[in-house]
């Protein structure tokens, strides 16, 4: 009979003076940091390439906002990579290109596409002005002619390794 009498009666916990509402704060401040954390992971997951080096004035353009660049930056399909006087940046792509550039550079990465498991292989960057040397990854390997850089005056397809090229 005393089973009886203990199953019917419900559980009652008492409060013992905790703060409720802490863990509902906690789940709500943990809620608001993924929520600010989604564009970084995105970014990432998007990205192009990461800058190596920089030395002097260089900036990112991305959508019409001028970012100043720093080692360790991602870059995005569409970037434009600009350095200043006495300035220089070096930047490795997700395929291991390396592309440096050289003082008043502007460098447009039109297109990178990289994913040889599908053989979707593209890349595209638009030399505007300045010294560029680049040295090819693994898009050329894999197919070349896959790389083209324009100039304001030609179209080159890559089919090399190391090349510089100067625009005036």
């Amino acid at each position: 009979m005393l089973r009886s009498e203990t199953a019917a009666r419900p559980i009652v916990r008492q409060h013992c003076g905790k703060r409720p509402w802490a863990g509902i704060v906690a789940l709500v401040i943990l809620f608001i940091f993924c929520l600010a954390a989604t564009p970084l992971a995105m970014t990432h997951a998007q990205s192009v390439g990461t800058i190596k080096t920089v030395t002097g004035e260089a900036f990112v353009e991305r959508q019409e906002e001028r970012l100043p660049a720093s080692v360790g930056d991602y870059l995005l399909e569409g970037d434009t990579l600009i350095t200043g006087k006495k300035s220089s940046m070096g930047v490795i792509f997700r395929d291991d290109t390396l592309l440096s550039l050289g003082p008043v550079s502007r460098v447009t990465i039109a297109k990178f596409v990289f994913d040889p498991a599908q053989d979707q292989l593209d890349f595209l960057t638009r030399v505007n002005k300045g010294t560029i040397q680049f040295i090819s990854g693994q898009i050329v390997k894999l197919k070349p002619g896959a790389m083209i850089v324009e100039t304001p005056l030609s179209t080159i397809g890559i089919r090399g390794t190391r090349f510089l090229i100067k625009v005036d």
